[in-house]
């Protein structure tokens, strides 16, 4: 299972529609529910808010999620401690080459 977060937005739903037409289980992060994107388990929840998503991890391999959150180092904690192997982190606008703040959280 993969989860994706940001799955309502433009990279976030591609990714979520490439998985779905590959067969893959994916599971999507939204804030509402009635958004999920089709062919993929919805969760509610809300990255500023991380006791909203900590139950999304259950049974997740992969995690693709965003940048910019306030709270995204308790999420790859959160992760860690549920056994997800794989993190995409797309991450552009906080890279300037001096971050290593999460360099090590799954080694």
């Amino acid at each position: 299972m993969i989860l994706v977060c940001g799955a309502t937005g433009n990279i976030g739903s591609a990714l979520v529609e490439a998985l779905v037409a590959a067969d893959e289980p994916v599971r999507a992060l939204v804030r509402q529910a009635d958004r999920a994107p089709a062919g993929a388990e919805a969760v509610v929840g809300d990255l500023h808010q991380p006791e909203t998503f900590l139950d999304a991890l259950s049974g997740v391999d992969g995690l693709f999620m965003l940048s910019g959150y306030n709270d995204e180092d308790k999420l790859l904690a959160a992760a860690q401690t549920a056994e997800v192997r794989h993190v995409a982190l797309l991450s552009s606008a906080s890279l300037d080459g001096t971050d290593t703040t999460n360099a090590g959280a799954f080694r």
